[in-house]
């Protein structure tokens, strides 16, 4: 009897197999019913094998072979049903057909879920017939064979660089040597920790698309596509989440629509604190709080949201109604403002909400800057003069009046800065004889534009008479010589 040695990196299965193979028997559980182990139609434990559970020390010994020892168990045990993912190994085998023309025999990783393309050769691993469809068998009888005609050929498509990073990753943590380069939300994360939050995004993407995640019954190819698209959201970490998150305001679970949306959240937070002993869940979870409490509209009961941290009571998203009051508006004037570009409105179940940190911006905005009443009462000049000063670009505004608009904001800071330049080149001696106030001005032909530039050019000489209760009042200063 042929009795090849097991291979360092070699899947427990892959060595039946071969020794199967090299002694004509009709597939592995022709060669353990040939030692001894009984079981109906020759069917074997093959998730018990590859996992280590099931020992065949005693029928291994029956054959004369080198007993093996799963590298897998040990992976296998530190995955604990309550806190992690319970899907870790392949229901059907998948393959490499480069590596077993190269090496002779398969991989330990390939019998792990995640690890789905080939690092060395850049491939896709293999599982189904392209031509039939039929699945790849563990009960093969060529370990390069779907059957006795068909040949495992490799695909030749191009595998996304993604893919090709996640399968490093994984491949980095399952031989437990030092990770490469991956996305900052797994850095320091165990296998089981990264698996847990890759698959928790994972399912939870999947039933946002109507469908379910079921890792071991869908193909290699489909299973590839689930893990790209999950590790795009974590290299955009936590943006592409929150982009995420934001899909279930378009797509609630049920027709009740909020009452809906409000039990797909609460599920999916009661998933994430049943699971928050695990680290990667843990920061799952902690994005999740902070998206609550930044996007999330008020329309949650707080009765439903007491295990979530929120740093303060009020919502960062407002309602249109909450928004004028703030501003101390009307209503409608918020439809204006977003008109006018300055808020942006968010559509929730055909109601309009706003950012209350870009409503309470404009708030203060327009608190600690003057109408044009408030204006004309500080600076002590007429609206005719003060709209004069506006027109010619010496005073600033925030806001005019147009179609959307009648309120002027006019810049506050602006003012004072003008007022005080002003105040440093006034003369500091006594007036000379023949100066004249700013009405004798006005009567010589000098509007209120002209005096005011000709005083910051320095044309014409002027003198200051504080005044305590007008300190940026325009009338305090007098004496004007040319």
């Amino acid at each position: 009897m042929a009795r090849p040695k097991i291979k360092l990196s070699e899947c427990a299965v892959s060595y039946l197999i071969r020794v199967s193979e090299q002694n004509g028997f009709k597939h592995i559980g022709h060669l353990l019913h040939y030692a001894g182990f009984s079981w109906k139609n020759n069917r074997l434990p093959i998730y018990q094998i590859l996992t280590g559970e099931y020992d065949l020390t005693e029928y291994m010994l029956q054959l004369g072979l080198t007993n093996y020892s799963s590298k897998i168990k040990e992976i296998f045990k530190t995955f604990q049903n309550v806190i992690d993912t319970p899907y870790l190994l392949v229901k059907y085998p998948k393959v490499c057909p480069d590596c077993i023309k190269e090496f002779g025999f398969c991989k330990f990783e390939w019998s792990v879920l995640p690890y789905v393309a080939c690092v060395k050769h850049e491939k896709l691993l293999i599982d189904i017939q392209s031509s039939t469809g039929k699945r790849l068998s563990w009960y093969r009888k060529y370990l390069n064979k779907f059957d006795d005609a068909y040949v495992i050929n490799p695909i030749d498509n191009k595998v996304l660089s993604e893919v090709l990073e996640f399968s490093e990753y994984i491949e980095s943590l399952l031989q437990s040597r030092k990770a490469v380069s991956c996305p900052e939300i797994l850095n320091g994360l165990e296998l089981r920790e990264s698996l847990s939050l890759i698959h928790f995004i994972a399912h939870y993407r999947s039933r946002l698309l109507g469908d379910s995640f079921r890792p071991r019954s869908i193909t290699n190819n489909e299973l590839a596509q689930q893990y790209y698209y999950v590790w795009l959201m974590l290299n955009n970490w936590p943006d592409g989440y929150y982009k995420f998150l934001n899909q279930y305001l378009e797509h609630p679970m049920s027709r009740k629509r909020i009452g809906g949306l409000n039990k797909h959240f609460r599920d999916l937070y009661e998933s994430l604190h049943r699971q928050s002993e695990n680290k990667g869940i843990e920061r799952i979870k902690k994005e999740f709080d902070h998206y609550i409490e930044k996007y999330w509209p008020s329309v949650l009961e707080s009765g439903r949201i007491t295990r979530i941290h929120l740093t303060t009571s009020k919502r960062n998203i407002v309602s249109k109604k909450d928004a004028a009051k703030i501003l101390n508006c009307h209503p409608d004037r918020i439809d204006k403002l977003v008109q006018q570009k300055k808020l942006l409105s968010h559509v929730f179940e055909g109601k309009k909400h706003y950012s209350r940190a870009q409503v309470e911006e404009l708030a203060i905005q327009i608190s600690s800057n003057w109408t044009m009443d408030e204006a004309c009462k500080a600076l002590q000049l007429t609206r005719y003069q003060l709209k004069q000063l506006l027109d010619a670009g010496i005073l600033h505004t925030f806001q005019r009046p147009d179609t959307l608009n009648r309120d002027w904001i006019i810049d506050k800071v602006q003012c004072q800065e003008l007022i005080a330049s002003l105040c440093q080149k006034a003369r500091k001696n006594s007036p000379p004889l023949g100066a004249l106030s700013m009405t004798s001005m006005r009567r010589r032909g000098y509007s209120i534009v002209r005096l005011i530039l000709a005083m910051q050019a320095g044309y014409i000489e002027f003198g200051q008479s504080f005044d305590i209760n007008f300190p940026l009042s325009f009338k305090q200063f007098k004496d004007f010589t040319f």
